[in-house]
Parts: C-alpha cells; sequence; structure tokens
C-alpha cells in the first residue's frame, strides 16, 4: 500500500479541518439595526447588532468557530462619509473587537449588487475572531458607525440598508487581504471560505429603509454694528433649522478677543422651530477700547455637535463733551443768583455732566482796607443736562461777587464749563458773559 506524504496528510488535515469549519459554522445574521441622528445636528449612528452564530433555535449551543471576520456592509446616501475603524462590544460570549473600512468589500457589494442612484457601498470587515461554543449567550457584536452627512441633505429622509457576510482564515491567515466575492452571486462561498452576503436588514437588499429625516442648523450673522468705547453692541444673528423641530433646546455662547470686552447670548438657550430663527449676542465695549473692528462669535451647541458664526462690531472714539450756551447778558437776582441757560446736543453720546466756574473777565478792584484789583471767582456749580435737554445753571454768587456787582453795576464774566466723558477726556468750554446788578426799585416821595 502507498504510504501517503507528510505533505499530502498536512493538505488533507487543512481540507478536513476546513469542512469541519464549514459544516459545524452558524452563519452571522443582522438581529437589529436604527439609525439615529448624533446630537440632534450631527452624522447619521446606525447602531448594528450582528449575531455571529445563529444556527439553532435559542442560538446559544453554537460551536466553536474561527478564526473568522464578520463583514458588515452599509448602503448610505450619496456622499456619506464613513469612519475609518469602528470599535464594537461583544456580548458575554463573544470578544469585543474593530471593525475597519474594507474598499474592496464595498467594491465587491458595489459588482454584485449596485447601489441605486443616489446612493453607494461603505464596507467593514473585523479583527480576526476565534468564537468559542456559545453555553448561555449568544455570540453578538454591538456596533454603531456615525456616517457624515453629504451636503444638501437637510430635510431629506436619510435611507439605508445594511447587508452581513463571513470570511474564515483557516486556509489563508492574512486577515488584511482583499475581500472576494464569488463571481456571480453575493450569498455563494468563494474557494477562501468567504460569504460576502448571509443576511441583510428587513425587505432585503432591493428594499431602503427609511430613518430619520435629517436635521440640520445653520448660524448666519447679521450687519456689523457700530458703537462707542463704553457702550454695549447687539449683534443680530439668523439660526435656520433645515428639517423638524429638534427635541432639545441648543446651548448658546458668545466670545469675543477684544480685550477687557464681555460678550454673551442674548439668551441662554436656542429652541429653533423649523425656518429662520432671530437670536442675536451682546457685547460690552470698554471704554479704553481702541477704534477698529472686533469680530463676536455665536455658538450653538447640542452635545458634541456645535455650529458658529462671527458678526463684527466697529468701535469709535468716544468724543469730547460740549453744551450750548447762548445768552451773553444776564442779570442777578436780588439774592445774587445767576441763571445760566445750557442745552445738552440731541446727538450726544452721553450727558453733559460737569460744572460751571464763574469769574470776572479781568481784574477788577476788590473793596478791602487796601484796595487793589484782581481776578475775582464768582461762583461755580455742578450740572447734568440729558442729550437734547436744556436747563438752567443757577450760579450763587460769592459775597464778594455780589458787593462788587452791586458797585459797578455791571460786570464782564467768564463762564467755564468744564466736563469729562465716559473714556477720561476733559473738555473746557469758555462763553464770555455780561452781568447785571438787579434793577433798583425807585422810592416815590410823599407829597
Amino acid at each position: 500500500m502507498r504510504r501517503l506524504s507528510s505533505r499530502t496528510l498536512l493538505i488533507l488535515a487543512v481540507f478536513i479541518f476546513a469542512g469541519f469549519v464549514i459544516v459545524g459554522c452558524e452563519d452571522p445574521t443582522l438581529v437589529t439595526n436604527e439609525a439615529t441622528q448624533v446630537d440632534q445636528i450631527g452624522p447619521m449612528k446606525i447602531n448594528t447588532v450582528v449575531e455571529a452564530c445563529a444556527g439553532s433555535p435559542t442560538n446559544t449551543n453554537c460551536s466553536p468557530q474561527g478564526p473568522l471576520q464578520l463583514l458588515v456592509g452599509y448602503r448610505v446616501p450619496e456622499g456619506s462619509g464613513g469612519p475609518e475603524s469602528v470599535p464594537s462590544s461583544g456580548a458575554h460570549d463573544t470578544v469585543s473587537t474593530t471593525f475597519h473600512k474594507s474598499d474592496t468589500y464595498a467594491s465587491e457589494l458595489q459588482r454584485l449588487s449596485p447601489a441605486p442612484a443616489g446612493e453607494q457601498w461603505i464596507g467593514y470587515i473585523s479583527d480576526d475572531l476565534n468564537l468559542d461554543a456559545t453555553t448561555t449567550d449568544p455570540d453578538r457584536e454591538t456596533l454603531a458607525p456615525a456616517f457624515t452627512l453629504p451636503a444638501g441633505s437637510a430635510g431629506s429622509v436619510f435611507k439605508y440598508a445594511i447587508t452581513i457576510g463571513q470570511r474564515f482564515n483557516t486556509s489563508n491567515p492574512d486577515a488584511t487581504r482583499p475581500v472576494v466575492c464569488d463571481l456571480t452571486m453575493l450569498t455563494s462561498q468563494t474557494p477562501d471560505l468567504t460569504t460576502c452576503q448571509t443576511s441583510t436588514s428587513p425587505g432585503g437588499l432591493g428594499t431602503d429603509i427609511n430613518g430619520p429625516t435629517v436635521n440640520e442648523l445653520g448660524l448666519a450673522a447679521g450687519p456689523a454694528q457700530t458703537v462707542h468705547g463704553g457702550d454695549t453692541a447687539t449683534v443680530p444673528f439668523a439660526a435656520t433649522l433645515i428639517g423638524p423641530a429638534l427635541n432639545n433646546p441648543l446651548i448658546l455662547s458668545a466670545s469675543s478677543p477684544l480685550s477687557g470686552g464681555a460678550a454673551a447670548p442674548a439668551s441662554a438657550i436656542l429652541a429653533p422651530a423649523t425656518g429662520a430663527n432671530a437670536t442675536s449676542a451682546t457685547l460690552k465695549v470698554p471704554t479704553s477700547a481702541a477704534t477698529g473692528d472686533y469680530p463676536v462669535t455665536l455658538t450653538a451647541t447640542s452635545g458634541g455637535q456645535t455650529r458658529s458664526a462671527t458678526g463684527t462690531v466697529h468701535v469709535l472714539a468716544v468724543p469730547g463733551l460740549v453744551i450750548s450756551f447762548k445768552s451773553h447778558s444776564l442779570t442777578a437776582s436780588k439774592g445774587g443768583t445767576v441763571g445760566l441757560p445750557i442745552s445738552c446736543p440731541a446727538d450726544s453720546i452721553d450727558p453733559c455732566a460737569g460744572s460751571v466756574t464763574l469769574a470776572t473777565a479781568g481784574k477788577v478792584l476788590v473793596a478791602k482796607k487796601k484796595a487793589r484789583k484782581r481776578t475775582l471767582k464768582l461762583g461755580s456749580h455742578k450740572f447734568n443736562v440729558a442729550p437734547g435737554a436744556s436747563s438752567v445753571v443757577k450760579v450763587k454768587l460769592t459775597s464778594a461777587g455780589r458787593k462788587t456787582l452791586a458797585r459797578t453795576r455791571r460786570l464782564g464774566a467768564k463762564a467755564t464749563f468744564k466736563m469729562t466723558n465716559r473714556a477720561g477726556k476733559t473738555s473746557v468750554t469758555v462763553k464770555r458773559v455780561t452781568l447785571h446788578a438787579p434793577k433798583v426799585r425807585k422810592k416815590h416821595k410823599r407829597h
């Protein structure tokens, strides 16, 4: 009898073991799937539960399987992007693994089951697995890839489909080799023990699953706002929601690099309805701010998702304060009070506030034991007039001023108005006036 060579025995052993694996294995199947949008406005996550062993009624008495790799293919809207790798968690009898994007699996799916117009295949393959026999729990892997959404998909229904497959690595242990399906069918097995489709989403690959309607929030800044240092600017923004109303409001925050400035959203939260929603951010500008343009950024946050837009605040220098004073001839009252009529310009950014001092325009003779001439302070008073308003500032003349005016009956004087604006800049306005003594009533002689 001819004895078989050791090389021939090794080859036979491999085929016998491979046959055992094929006969004793149970094909993986898709248990559940659900598409949800991450944080309401983010990518679309498809929560996928794959049962690696599904041959028995209870799925708890599967024989050992391995080494093998699980295949998961997603048919998603064209332009979607999938992550390069997706971690998975296994149930009691299954070790956790990582699924890696497989362009060859996606290409094979497209070759044998072309995606309809507007859709594309994205494929994944797991790391090498060795599954023990199940005794209590089925062998399961749960993965949830999050697919970025194509531009312009907001407001449309997210449609997708899923297919499950497997590949045994007993005859070819290279887990990085390309995925090769049967020449004509996804469900047939290739010579390297690859079955590209063992289970599909409900309805089969010919039917799309209708996921949720895609939401997207856009933020846009309104026109630039012009203010002076010390003012608070309110920058308008428009938050446009495309898709159904959100279940939870978004958190708003605002920021600006302006040193000493304080930015804040008009409200802490935003619960947008479908369409455009008006909102705003404020920026308190310090009085010391240099003139120029400063950005204000409004950010809307939903979980790990953010949307931002940046508006502009144009800061002007704080102008000096001025007052309007037209009287040149003033008559003192009997009590020695002079009324100075003043007006604050309507376009003044602040009230006209400060003090006025009356003094003689030149040196006058002051009656004392030793008569001498000097500039005489006649009195002073504070004032505060709102923009666009008028007032009369009443200055009580000093005793020396009253006596001098009573003696001379007329005095040339200067009214010096001194005001300091919010930025600390002092402005001085001097007006020349003529003061008249109060009229003296003549006494009538008795006959």
